[in-house]
């Protein structure tokens, strides 16, 4: 039985892809005025780009410090990312991969975020009504306080408007999943899976610390975790191959890859709903 529960939440508890229309909007129309075009002439390149990278997922990804870190397919904010490099390569802007990194992940990302709208998932309010409150958290690359004040909206929208509040102040939030750190050898370097090209990178040191610490509140081992996400790369690689059960919230998008690497693993489970969640995490 598990004694820690941990869930990722942008993605995973909400619907990314209707969250971030507005994010991707306004981070094209940025990439525009950099570039000295239109919007709409950015958005017609835009979809052919993101057609070539729906076409081909292994060769594109999101690209953190020169290495791919995640697919590039799975949602909007990760989707944009080959895009906009694509777009700077057509417009010959921005060559410089440094300049580029901290404009696109950096600056770029953190003006856009708070465009997006907040749409749960169906089934998100029950999903975590139904988890232990006492062992239940959530670790997540989004900023703390965005996330926190979804839980109030997700909170308040039964009956009893304070029913999950004992969630906001179990959220951890800038985990920063996607940073690699070459010195960390605690885990193994990476992971190969069928069907899969390259290698998934599994030293992302400070993840690891942000598990670890909850592993230590709670006085549990990695066998006695269990976490649910939506992008197996970022949310649940690492967790699994130092031992803990994980759950992937599946979407359209997600990698067939992932998906039967998953199914075929004794520790993992693909689920297609939230209300599956639950009955997975009740079981």
């Amino acid at each position: 039985m598990s004694r820690l529960i941990v869930f990722d939440f942008d993605g995973t508890l909400t619907d990314a892809e209707e969250e971030g229309r507005p994010f991707r909007d306004g981070y094209l129309d940025d990439i525009a005025t950099l570039c000295g075009v239109s919007l709409e002439e950015v958005d017609v390149f835009a979809k052919t780009c993101e057609a070539k990278v729906a076409a081909n997922p292994q060769a594109h990804g999101w690209v953190f410090g020169g290495r791919i870190v995640a697919p590039a397919t799975v949602d909007p904010y990760l989707r944009i990312m080959p895009v906009a490099r694509m777009v700077f390569d057509h417009y010959g802007r921005l060559p410089d991969a440094d300049d580029r990194d901290r404009l696109l992940d950096g600056i770029l990302y953190k003006y856009n975020y708070p465009k997006t709208k907040t749409v749960f998932r169906d089934g998100a309010r029950e999903v975590l009504l139904g988890t232990p409150a006492e062992t239940t958290y959530v670790v997540t690359n989004s900023h703390t306080v965005p996330v926190q004040e979804k839980i109030r909206q997700l909170s308040a929208m039964g009956d009893d408007a304070d029913a999950l509040l004992w969630l906001v102040e179990r959220v951890h939030g800038r985990a920063k999943k996607y940073v690699l750190d070459d010195s960390f050898d605690d885990v193994p370097e990476e992971l190969r899976v069928p069907n899969l090209s390259r290698p998934i990178l599994l030293r992302r040191r400070l993840y690891y610390e942000a598990l670890t610490r909850l592993l230590e509140e709670r006085g549990a081992d990695w066998s006695e975790l269990t976490v649910v996400g939506d992008i197996f790369e970022l949310d649940l690689a690492l967790p699994l191959a130092l031992g803990a059960t994980v759950g992937l919230v599946a979407n359209a998008h997600t990698p067939q890859y992932e998906m039967d690497y998953l199914e075929a693993h004794e520790r993992g489970r693909v689920l297609h709903s939230l209300p599956e969640v639950g009955e997975w995490l009740a079981g």
